[in-house]
């Protein structure tokens, strides 16, 4: 229980640090400097709606983004489809495969795809010369084993291909992640993300967006009830933190609410890192939604489904 109050009160200074008057935005010298942003979006509506805290917790087909470590936790097929509808017209698919590898771990497999709608086309007197599609394509291998009944494992090999009108540009990354559980009730999470090489378009070269990404989880009431808060390190922005609460109702229903925060201010206001969320399970399927509201900009709601065999 010590662990329990330990975690709250990480989650009061968080909330008590909003209103601290040295929060106010400044602009991170890196930022805008890194390719390759779909490593840094978010899959699964449950995860998302916990405030996107889910770097300890991960269990399930969404852990090859969270933490391939998580997956050791995945003892049958599974399948996880997620549909993201951004603003501005801009959609994030997902879908990934977890099978159980034999009693050597659990392996995966996962296509992300991010569509920025139809933009217009300009030369450089401003132009119009018709129209172009850019998009993100991630495909990703991942791993997840035990060492032993405390500590997992896990990696993730990505490709990913960015396309902006007639040009491509590719890049390969990997993620190290690890898991310690204490009686499956106390967790303990890190995974260093997006190791890889830099991505060229015509003559320039850009990095990956580096991130570590550290976590607690701690769960009550019978597992009912899940607190989580976690940490962002980012290469290309303020280091953010994260928290959420789960609570399951009957087995059944789920209940979720979450914020981020970065330190140096939310880019979007103060109501951008808001984040809440359903769910609902029946047999071998669940279905979750999350809400996240992105200032003046709008809202995106996420859909995911994961469906065991």
């Amino acid at each position: 229980m010590r662990k329990a109050v330990g975690i709250i009160a990480i989650i009061f200074v968080i909330l008590y640090g909003f209103n601290y008057p040295c929060f106010a935005k400044k602009i991170n010298e890196n930022a805008g400097t890194k390719s390759g942003q779909i490593l840094k979006m978010g899959v699964g509506a449950n995860a998302v709606g916990m405030g996107e805290s889910n770097v300890a917790n991960a269990d399930d087909v969404y852990a090859t983004y969270w933490n391939p470590a998580g997956l050791s936790k995945v003892d049958k097929i599974q399948i996880g489809l997620m549909h993201n509808e951004w603003f501005e017209d801009i959609r994030y698919e997902y879908i990934g495969y977890v099978q159980p590898a034999f009693g050597i771990g659990t392996i995966a497999g996962s296509v992300s795809y991010i569509s920025m709608g139809e933009l217009d086309k300009t030369d450089d007197a401003g132009t119009e010369q018709g129209k172009f599609r850019p998009y993100d394509l991630l495909v990703a291998l991942s791993y997840g084993g035990k060492i032993n009944k405390s500590i997992s494992i896990g990696f993730s090999a990505k490709l990913l291909q960015e396309k902006i009108d007639e040009q491509k540009a590719q890049a390969f990354a990997v993620d190290l992640g690890g898991i310690y559980s204490a009686d499956n009730k106390f967790l303990v999470g890190v995974n260093l993300q997006h190791l890889g090489t830099k991505m060229k378009f015509i003559e320039e070269s850009y990095g990956l967006p580096l991130n570590v990404n550290i976590g607690l989880a701690y769960k009550l009431l019978d597992n009912a009830l899940t607190l989580a808060v976690d940490s962002n390190i980012p290469s290309d922005n303020d280091v953010n933190i994260g928290f959420g609460a789960d609570y399951r109702i009957m087995g059944m229903f789920d209940l979720r609410f979450g914020y981020r925060y970065a330190f140096g201010g939310n880019d979007l206001g103060t109501v951008s890192g808001l984040r809440a969320g359903v769910g609902f399970g029946i047999g071998n399927y669940k279905l979750d939604y999350a809400f996240v509201p992105y200032g003046e900009l709008g809202q995106s709601h996420r859909i995911s489904l994961i469906a065991s065999f």
